[in-house]
């Protein structure tokens, strides 16, 4: 598990323009610079934040993502993604504790 590099990673994708753009146009050719395992490219390429959550990576880090990069932006999807029930939405978190 690279949790650090992950980091790196997405803390990239949401403050730098042109990280950010080069993810939108060809996402795995931009995460090939990183030393990340082929399943953790995979979560970052299918924005499987609740994947990303068990490893260690900061809630703050996968809410940024989110907001920035996916494809919906939606939070009710991604409070989904984090396994929220319909009596959670009501209130805010960005990582939901089992």
């Amino acid at each position: 598990m690279s949790r650090n590099v992950l980091e790196r990673v997405l803390w990239q994708l949401s403050v730098e323009r042109a990280a950010k753009e080069r993810f939108r146009e060809e996402p795995r050719k931009f995460l090939g610079r990183f030393a990340l395992s082929p399943e953790e490219v995979d979560m970052v390429v299918d924005f499987d934040v609740a994947a990303l959550q068990r490893l260690g990576v900061s809630p703050m880090l996968t809410m940024g993502f989110w907001q920035e990069l996916s494809p919906s932006r939606d939070m009710r999807l991604y409070k989904e993604r984090l396994g929220a029930t319909d009596n959670e939405y009501a209130g805010f978190s960005a990582a939901l504790k089992g």
